[in-house]
């Protein structure tokens, strides 16, 4: 009788035992079933494929760079032809000609001045009517 009482409790046990991690496999792969299922919800991925670098063959890059070395001589040498001319034609004027020229300069430089700082107001009062 005892013989059978304690292999009953063995019996009862083993399948309490077992029927713990039964359940504890099967919510293991519940939660990778949901994790699935939600990325199936989600969508696909939206990882944007990276652009491949497509190097140049190395004649092309200096043939570049030096066309960019021709376009900064060029674009120089237009600046300094032009300052040179407009400091001739102020030269050969006369006295009072270059003063009006002066004039007219400093004229010209407080309009633009003036304006600018119109320009600012006007942007501010619009900023604080919108930043309300």
């Amino acid at each position: 009788m005892k013989k059978y009482r304690n292999l009953l409790i063995i019996i009862f046990v083993l399948l309490i035992a077992g029927e713990s991690v039964a359940e504890a496999q099967t919510s293991i792969f519940d939660r990778w079933k949901a994790r699935r299922i939600e990325k199936k919800m989600s969508g696909s991925k939206r990882k944007v494929a990276k652009e491949k670098k497509i190097s140049e063959p190395r004649s092309v890059t200096k043939a570049k760079k030096e066309q960019a070395k021709r376009e900064d001589k060029l674009r120089h040498d237009y600046q300094k032809a032009s300052s040179e001319e407009r400091n001739r034609h102020f030269n050969i004027q006369t006295a009072d000609v270059q003063e009006r020229m002066k004039q007219n300069e400093k004229e010209i430089e407080a309009r633009e001045k003036a304006k600018r700082k119109a320009m600012r107001k006007a942007g501010r009062k619009a900023r604080k009517k919108y930043n309300k």
